[in-house]
């Protein structure tokens, strides 16, 4: 159903259902009854079932770190245990313990007879011949059917929140049900235990061969070691110990250069200062080895001695006297003596200087060579080093081996597993195959949805007009209102004819609903205009067979009853039909006017109804459309509009010729007629829009053949009631009757004579 979401509403869904209800019934009863029919019928399935625990693996008890570890990936464990109990290894034990491949549960016995009998035999002998030369690889892949459906069968179901798990195996017997289970229970914790046993032989096998492998690994690094003792003179290990010795020595002669250095300095000073008194006497006073030396001291008091008596005398006699001069003999032998000390302390300090030279030349030879032999040390320690963690760690490797070793043969006699059986499968009393109460149930909600899902899916593929908001949202034109699908009168056919005068309903029953439909529907008309009503109205369809004849007549009866002069002009002049509803001859009509061969006076057919005039079509001219687009036509409508009050025009649909867009344009407004469920939504749009590239006045549109029945859309928006002869008001409740009219949902016979007398 094409409809806008703003659109949708509760009303439009129970329509699209009661519509399509025989769909929804056929396609619920096929559903269900398939259903039914494969329940009551289905061969019953058992199951049984066996309850086992799965705990975590069990720790090697010799192993104190795999008892303390806590296992983090148990649901892993879990999920893995339940797929194994699946695997088409432990599905090939169970089928080989029990022989299922002979059994009849999966091979079922052929049917009875001679034929049969040949048929089944003769196969099953080429397969056991061939079975003899099958290798296993061969013969693992000519059971995998039986296999595949052996796993199909289990069922593996964990109990929440406990580590029990409850294996299950479907069977049309219930004794085969509950010994498959238990047995395949068994062949799981079989296969748990003999897949530990191959891994801790396989272990004691790889380990064997690592302790060999070890073990030589571990001789050749201690040869290695060993010999690199040999070789390099190393009595002792490198221990921290020695390698502390060696640092203190090493520290304590590099403190002995140093002292060496300063003495040297020293030394070295000291010998310059004194060196340059040599010819600088005055300077004597600064070095203090010349001080400090006693004889240069008493040098120098006898010199001041001398010199002070030197002074006395010389206050007496002159600079020659001799004591004077014996004096200044006396004084220069002084100096000469001083000079000669001052010589020797010289010599002194250069020997010092040179002994503190020789010393520190010494020492720093010795530490240069404690440097080298250290770093010597350092780099046998090294290579030793490598070579004694290369034999450790060998050693460690090879008693890791014999300890797991050890722990894994003792491991091998262990034959315990984390997996046993808590309760063993019963013979089921009931089956579990087919769930009868939950099949119907399903059935009957499925069936339901397909049925309802194929009606609304064939209501979206339904793109017809079918409700008034289809006409305002789509078409965008104002709404007229409906026509009900109803008989034009009980008794309307007689001897299977139909006669079409019947179908003057608003004539021959105005208080029917469709009559009362037909006054509604003449009220919006009137009142489509703001400023005054419609006097020349074409009323029109987008294609054949949408009841614009039958509805113009109905309208033109219902204009008249009101007390207006109204005259319908049949301008349909290629399937003309107004005639046959009014029971009238068309020898002279239309055509014969526009053309010219009669009079207005002689052509208008004055009805039995009151008020209502008909001018027939006339004889079918070649050229419909040159004749109505003529200056005759648009004369003929002004004469008219002087005689009567309201003027139908009755024209050719839209989409097939261009009659109805050309005399749109001299008329007061065009009413299109949309049959419901019949009129395509893409064709009635084409038709609008012909008109408005005309600019004609399009009044709005009416819904035909509309469904008023009590599961009808409409019923609920329209109850229609009427009044009895005696004033009453009673409810219409006449039995509704399958009709063959093309207007009132015709069947393929009214569509025949449809087809035969014109557009209904």
């Amino acid at each position: 159903m094409q409809l806008e979401m703003k659109d949708v509403n509760p009303q439009d869904y129970l329509r699209v259902v009661l519509k399509h209800r025989w769909t929804i019934a056929t396609v619920f009863a096929v559903v269900f009854v398939s259903v039914l029919i494969f329940t009551f019928t289905a061969t019953p399935i058992y199951m049984g079932t066996a309850r086992v625990i799965i705990e975590k693996e069990n720790p090697k008890v010799v192993s104190m770190q795999e008892v303390m570890t806590v296992d983090s990936s148990g649901l892993d464990y879990y999920q893995t245990q339940y797929k194994i109990i699946e695997s088409r290894t432990v599905a090939r034990e169970v089928v080989r313990r029990l022989k299922l491949d002979r059994h009849e549960e999966f091979v079922p016995k052929p049917k009875e007879g001679l034929f049969y009998d040949i048929v089944y035999f003769v196969p099953n002998t080429i397969g056991y011949i061939r079975s003899l030369f099958k290798t296993d690889e061969q013969q693992e892949k000519s059971d995998s059917a039986i296999v595949d459906a052996f796993i199909s069968r289990i069922k593996v179901t964990p109990i929440r929140n406990s580590r029990l798990v409850d294996i299950g195996f479907e069977a049309k017997s219930p004794f085969m049900s509950a010994k498959i289970a238990n047995t395949l229970a068994k062949s799981y914790i079989d296969n748990n235990l003999e897949t530990k046993l191959r891994a801790t032989q396989d272990a004691v096998a790889w380990l064997e061969g690592q302790i060999v492998t070890e073990r030589k690994k571990v001789e050749e690094a201690e040869q290695a070691l060993l010999r690199y003792k040999e070789q390099k003179g190393i009595v002792t290990d490198f221990s921290t110990d020695v390698e502390t010795i060696t640092a203190q020595k090493l520290a304590e002669i590099n403190k002995q250069v140093v002292e060496a250095t300063s003495r040297r300095v020293e030394a070295e000073t000291r010998y310059r200062q004194a060196a340059d008194i040599r010819h600088s006497p005055e300077k004597l006073d600064s070095v203090p080895d010349v001080i400090r030396d006693e004889l240069i001291r008493d040098i120098k008091k006898q010199e001041v001695e001398i010199q002070k008596r030197m002074s006395e005398l010389s206050k007496k006699y002159g600079a020659r006297h001799p004591q004077i001069l014996a004096l200044q003999e006396e004084l220069n032998s002084l100096q000469s003596r001083k000079a000669n000390e001052i010589g020797r302390i010289v010599d002194s300090l250069y020997n010092e200087y040179k002994v503190a030279l020789a010393k520190e030349h010494s020492l720093k030879n010795a530490l240069n060579q404690q440097k080298g032999e250290s770093l010597a040390m350092n780099v046998k320690a090294i290579d030793y080093n490598v070579l004694k963690r290369q034999a450790e760690s060998s050693r460690e490797m090879y008693d890791i081996l014999v300890k797991r070793f050890k722990e894994t043969s003792i491991t091998e006699d262990i034959k315990t597993g984390n997996i046993r059986i808590v309760d063993l499968a019963e013979i089921p009393k009931s089956p579990v195959k087919p769930k009868k109460a939950q099949n119907l149930l399903l059935g009957l909600i499925v069936g339901l949805a397909l049925g309802v899902g194929l009606a609304f899916f064939l209501e979206y593929l339904d793109n017809t007009i079918k409700v008034p908001d289809d006409i305002k949202n789509v078409l965008k034109l104002p709404y007229l209102g409906p026509v009900p699908a109803i008989a034009a009168a009980e008794g309307g056919a007689v001897n299977g004819e139909r006669n079409p005068a019947d179908d003057l309903i608003s004539h021959l029953s105005p208080k029917s609903t469709a009559s009362e439909a037909y006054r509604g529907i003449r009220t919006s008309i009137l009142f489509s205009s703001a400023e005054q009503a419609p006097q020349v109205l074409i009323i029109s369809s987008s294609g054949p067979r949408e009841g614009k004849t039958i509805t113009s007549a109905n309208i033109a009866i219902t204009m008249a009853q009101a007390g207006n002069r109204v005259v319908i002009l049949d301008c349909d002049m290629r399937r003309p039909r107004v005639h046959k509803i009014f029971s009238l001859s068309r020898d002279r009509g239309m055509s014969n006017l526009l053309v010219g061969n009669d009079e207005l006076d002689n052509i208008v057919i004055h009805t039995d109804i009151p008020n209502l005039d008909v001018i027939p079509s006339g004889p079918i001219p070649p050229n419909p459309s040159e004749v109505l687009s003529s200056q005759r036509m648009a004369d003929l409508i002004e004469v008219l509009r002087g005689r009567y009050d309201r003027i139908i025009i009755d024209t050719p649909p839209i989409t097939a010729v261009t009659d109805a867009v050309i005399l749109s344009k001299v008329v007061d407004g065009v009413v299109l007629i949309v049959r419901a469920g019949v009129a395509h939504r893409e064709l009635v749009r084409n038709a609008v829009e012909q008109l408005r590239q005309v600019n004609a006045h399009i009044l709005g549109a009416v819904l035909n053949g509309v469904d008023m029945g009590r599961d009808s859309y409409y019923y609920y928006q329209y109850y229609y009631y009427y009044y009895g002869e005696d004033g009453e008001r009673k409810k219409k409740t006449r039995t509704r009757k399958k009709m063959r009219s093309r207007y009132y949902g015709a069947d393929k016979e009214g569509r025949k004579k449809e087809a035969d007398g014109g557009d209904a």
